[in-house]
């Protein structure tokens, strides 16, 4: 007995040993180094992505933001509703708030930062109107019993750069006072003209910010040329981009459920991947797999107008997924829930820890 004592108490110790330090890491997950409104995967060995679902209210039935959250809420980290604009003065432009989302989420541990937009392309024009944007939004989520809130300002005049980066991190300071979390949906860097992108300040959003969301999705957009919407490897290479700036647990990689329907009469719609799909069967056709954009592609002609057809489905959103992985990103950000192919839920179930 003795000597089985000895052979065992190394291995036994290491063992022990290993198990406080599991225990410990996965304690570190729980929170962020701000508060407690963020879930975040603080060890790298035990990588999981975090998702965020966007959420637009387009009622109850099958194929709605609804339905989906109530399928998948377990696995939605932060459900981010777009319900909200602000305008120049700081005021609100709109509230589509629906209690009944906020108060489901909440019950199924997802946590709930409404994702605010902006009114009009420069609402950040003096130190008078942030400090009144801040202070409508700290009312807005003490108000509805938010854990955050989610800005996405788009189309800023270059000259904001500066002003948004203060915005941000003055805002970030009140938020994180409350224990509540903030993060920012930005432009991607590569393959975009600079105007558009350049008020997007990566390094200051990076330090200021809880989660920075890329866009990388419209690289063919509504009105443009055919194309993929958003092919792998200019995904990976603005993924790069900010991997030399950000920290990568706190890029979170935007992902679509949709494509869009070019029409030769010059039209361009937009469909979710389900629109897609049904699309298919209509017509009875199958996509082509495009190798180049790892995208899939389909054309038909209805009516003597032909339709060009660019959609993300499961298998580009299975690459996402392992590029985030890959490049051990914070997650993943679905524009929008409700339009996904339900099998990007097993994917997700299924992704290895390791």
């Amino acid at each position: 007995m003795d000597e089985l004592l000895r052979r065992w108490r190394y291995p036994a110790l290491v063992g022990a040993l290993f198990l406080v330090l599991l225990i410990f890491l996965f304690a570190r997950t729980a929170k962020s180094p701000h508060h407690t409104s963020v879930p975040r995967t603080a060890f790298s060995l035990f990588w999981r992505p975090m998702v965020i679902g966007f959420y637009e209210n387009q009622g109850t039935g099958p194929g709605t933001a609804w339905a989906s959250l109530v399928a998948h809420a377990r696995q939605i980290q932060i459900t981010s509703p777009y319900w909200y604009r602000i305008n120049a003065s700081g005021n609100l432009t709109n509230d589509m708030a629906a209690p009944q989302v906020t108060k489901f989420a909440h019950s199924h541990r997802s946590f709930v930062w409404p994702l605010i937009g902006n009114s009009g392309t420069d609402p950040m024009y003096s130190t008078s109107t942030r400090t009144q944007m801040i202070g409508t939004i700290e009312s807005l989520v003490k108000r509805h019993g938010y854990d955050g809130v989610l800005i996405d300002f788009e189309l800023l005049a270059p000259y904001s750069r500066d002003d948004l980066s203060t915005f941000l991190n003055d805002l970030g300071k009140a938020l994180h006072r409350e224990g509540k979390g903030l993060g920012v949906a930005v432009f991607p860097k590569v393959g975009i003209t600079k105007d558009m992108s350049y008020p997007y300040d990566y390094p200051a959003l990076g330090k200021v910010t809880d989660a920075v969301v890329i866009m990388a999705y419209d690289h063919h957009y509504q009105g443009g040329p055919p194309g993929p919407v958003a092919p792998l490897p200019w995904v990976r290479n603005n993924v790069n981009f900010a991997l030399g700036h950000i920290r990568s647990e706190r890029i979170y990689l935007g992902v679509a459920a949709y494509g869009y329907d070019w029409m030769s009469s010059g039209q361009t719609n937009t469909v979710t991947t389900l629109q897609a799909q049904a699309l298919l069967k209509k017509y009875g056709i199958s996509p082509t797999w495009n190798a180049a954009s790892q995208e899939y592609h389909f054309s038909y002609t209805d009516g003597g107008v032909h339709h060009d057809v660019w959609y993300e489905d499961q298998r580009s959103f299975g690459q996402k997924l392992a590029l985030a992985k890959a490049s051990r990103l914070g997650g993943i950000a679905l524009w929008e829930l409700g339009g996904e192919n339900p099998d990007i839920w097993t994917q997700l179930r299924h992704t290895s820890i390791f």
